[in-house]
């Protein structure tokens, strides 16, 4: 699971004592916290680029978007098409992957991640703030996407979660008895804060403690399914988020220097937990310096895969 401009210090295993996470706490407490964990940039374009190839974003051409340094819709360039994915390798071992979110890797059609060994999509091609709104009125309406078609135009965000969640249980259901990767990468807590009112009514931190919880809610729902379907104990789920807070109020990269687009630590080390029921020691903590591009080589070797040379 990949939040979206989420601060090191924003869940209670991190040190919030504003958000309420009991889900990824108890995730922290059965798995591995690390405590040294890097993107390879503060901004979601080249550090989702990054964490997909596993090379560092210069290297595939993604080290930049537009002049704010990601891609905006529109844009002429993306993820290039030859690169090699985790889910182009895990395609290869048998499988079955779908990436429910944010994709942020280029919304032309060659660049979709359904072109970059995803089977199935369904989310956002980039950022929840770049719909047509009052502020930017040249962009096009925010469009939903199932597989490469538009189903919606500006849909209600505070509903977009929940529907992810459908969309998640639904997939692991379908291949319980199967492999599966599923690359789910939540709009939260990117602004604009979009959340259904029960969570707004019980933050301690206003829109953005609602956003922070909700995304609590939906570790709660995945970990509750993989028991019910009798697969929690050979399935490894990773917490991460793909670069530090914004400089907004109610957001915390605590203690580190730094936010979101900036490369002081507080723009590129962010929480990332690892459990993995009876593989995985519970309650440990790891401080040697893993980043986001150590996943690729990890998942292909995990999947008796080699990785790219």
């Amino acid at each position: 699971m990949n939040c979206d401009d989420l601060g090191y210090g924003d869940v209670g295993c991190y040190g919030s004592t504003l958000n309420r996470t009991p889900a990824i706490d108890r995730m922290a407490a059965e798995g591995r916290r690390f405590t040294s964990f890097y993107m390879a940039s503060p901004v979601c374009s080249p550090s989702r680029a990054a964490m997909m190839t596993g090379c560092y974003p210069c290297r595939v051409g993604l080290e930049t978007g537009c002049e704010i340094g990601v891609l905006r819709p529109g844009e002429p360039i993306g993820l290039n098409p030859d690169e090699r994915t985790v889910a182009d390798i895990l395609k290869d071992a048998g499988y079955r992957t779908k990436i429910i979110g944010k994709w942020h890797c280029g919304d032309q059609p060659e660049f979709l991640p359904t072109r970059h060994g995803f089977d199935e999509w369904f989310g956002l091609p980039y950022s929840n703030d770049m719909g047509m709104s009052k502020n930017h009125p040249h962009f096009p309406p925010l469009p939903l996407m199932d597989q490469e078609e538009v189903i919606q135009e500006q849909p209600d965000q505070a509903a977009l979660t929940e529907r992810y969640m459908e969309q998640s249980v639904r997939f692991m259901r379908e291949n319980r008895n199967g492999r599966f990767f599923l690359y789910l990468a939540h709009l939260h807590v990117h602004v604009p804060h979009y959340a259904p009112e029960r969570f707004m009514k019980n933050s301690k931190n206003g829109a953005y403690g609602a956003v922070v919880e909700q995304v609590d809610w939906t570790m709660d729902v995945l970990f509750d399914e993989l028991k019910r379907l009798g697969i929690d104990d050979r399935t490894l789920v990773l917490f991460t988020s793909d670069n530090g807070g914004a400089p907004r109020p109610g957001i915390s990269n605590a203690p580190l220097r730094g936010h979101k687009g900036t490369t002081w630590e507080g723009g590129l080390r962010v929480p990332c937990i690892a459990r993995w029921p009876g593989t995985i020691p519970a309650g440990t903590e790891c401080a040697e310096m893993i980043t986001a591009m150590d996943f690729l080589p990890t998942f292909a070797a995990l999947a008796g895969q080699g990785a790219p040379a």
